[in-house]
């Protein structure tokens, strides 16, 4: 199904930009491309070469985009197009720099501006019809199976007990098995792994499905939390390239957030009186305590009973803190931790310090969160919001894992966008739907420490018959 999607996609992506090539050609010549016209006004070499080498472009594009984002559901997203244009548009400069051939400056231009919208529409008229994965699901995880068949683009039609005995009929049609690596198999499930394998039918591992579809990690199939660590030594490099990106980009945008902070910092004292700034002891990057800058968005007193996390409807929170949450001003002053090495621009949360004790004692691996520094913005933030209950921090953790292990560029610029869309849609605040419980949570972790024992235990027993 994933192969479909990529070349179908890619086939409508370079049909679109020949659509656009000629419409460029009425707009620039007054007439289509292969007429004498345009011979004629292009000194007689045509525009059939710039056309050819555009369209081979878009196809590299695809091809690229295919590449450098992660593997699954190829979902017909408007940041893969505008990727895949931008990757086009650099693959015709290098074939213009080396094979020289015709071309109008307006023209391609206007081409390209043209495919750009057409690329956005499509994806449009794509979203509009729901697709689905129909999967085989080889797992004696109910919650995780019940959680895949809530999403979106995903039809669960079959689940098999990882210890079922007897015969098990093959796979339907235009299924793909999914397999829980965590859970011992039996014999016959085995073979039928295999078997299936072997056939030509595409298996995947339980995880990544998951993952892919939901934006989580499962946090009751992590083992010791070394997958976190192990996905993030292969991203070392990146780390300090991260860094440097989040210093440049606030050096260069000061002279833009500097005097928002100026005005909202002289709205707080005049609306809500001193102290302007909230100031707060949180937990960094390797446990390294940091002092968060913030605008002060509740009432001076609201912390003199002791720390509580925050919701939506919070009393204490005044009037003008509710606007500044919901377009998220409040954490603007955070742009000088960014400048003082301790946030980054994007990454998990830093956390209360008294709240961190309580959480790294009730939720396995919660330590983990704090290997990179922490961020303004992150994917947690924009897939969750406010966290107002250790259940609701469960399932925070659940994605800021997600974006330890899944790490990249492109991830950091769809949380930026995701941001961005909080800040314009004054969405920072609403309410949120209801979480899973703390129970469905602990259930899973039980569940996989269950399995993990049971699973040595016929290790042992093989080893000794």
């Amino acid at each position: 199904m994933r192969q479909r999607l990529l070349v179908g996609t890619a086939c409508a992506d370079a049909a679109l930009l020949f659509i656009a090539l000629v419409a460029a050609s009425v707009v620039v010549f007054d007439a289509q491309p292969f007429s004498d016209a345009v011979i004629a006004q292009t000194q007689g070499r045509g525009l059939l070469r710039i056309m050819t080498i555009a369209v081979i472009s878009s196809a590299v594009g695809s091809a690229l985009v295919a590449a450098v984002t992660p593997q699954g559901p190829p979902r017909p997203t408007y940041s893969r197009g505008a990727l895949g244009a931008l990757f086009a548009f650099f693959v015709i400069t290098a074939q213009i720099v080396l094979f020289r051939p015709y071309y109008s400056r307006n023209h391609l231009f206007i081409s390209l501006a043209i495919w750009l919208c057409l690329v956005v529409l499509l994806r449009a008229l794509l979203r509009l019809r729901p697709w689905t994965e129909r999967l085989v699901v080889v797992t004696s995880s109910n919650a995780i199976v019940q959680a895949l068949d809530d999403t979106p683009h995903i039809t669960v039609v079959g689940v098999i007990d990882p210890s079922a005995t007897g015969p098990l009929s093959a796979p339907p049609p235009d299924t793909i098995l999914t397999v829980d690596l965590s859970a011992p198999w039996s014999r016959e499930v085995t073979r039928y792994v295999s078997a299936t394998s072997v056939a030509g039918r595409e298996v995947r591992p339980l995880n990544e499905v998951y993952e892919r579809h939901t934006g989580r990690v499962p946090l009751g199939h992590l083992s010791e939390g070394w997958e976190i660590e192990t996905s993030l030594l292969r991203k070392l490099p990146f780390l300090p390239v991260k860094h440097a990106v989040d210093l440049v980009l606030v050096v260069l945008t000061l002279p833009l957030w500097l005097p928002v902070v100026a005005l909202v910092a002289l709205l707080v004292r005049v609306v809500d009186g001193s102290p302007v700034i909230f100031r707060q002891v949180r937990v960094g990057r390797r446990g390294e305590m940091v002092e968060l800058f913030k605008f002060r968005t509740m009432r001076a007193d609201a912390e003199d009973h002791g720390a509580r996390q925050a919701t939506g409807d919070d009393p204490r929170i005044t009037p003008l803190g509710h606007v500044l949450r919901s377009v998220r001003l409040d954490e603007l002053p955070q742009f000088f931790n960014i400048l003082r090495g301790e946030l980054s621009l994007i990454g998990p949360r830093p956390e209360q310090v008294t709240f961190v004790e309580k959480y790294r004692e009730a939720i396995p691996f919660y330590d983990q969160r704090h290997l990179v520094r922490p961020g303004i913005t992150g994917w947690a933030q924009v897939r969750h919001g406010y966290a107002a209950s250790e259940e609701e921090t469960i399932e925070k953790l659940s994605y800021d894992f997600y974006y330890l292990k899944h790490m990249s560029p492109l991830l950091d610029l769809e949380v930026l966008a995701r941001s961005v869309w909080t800040v314009v849609s004054a969405s920072g605040t609403k309410p949120k739907a209801a979480r899973p419980s703390l129970e469905e949570a602990a259930a899973l972790e039980a569940e996989a420490r269950e399995q993990a024992v049971e699973d040595q235990h016929q290790r042992q027993d093989r080893s000794s018959d």
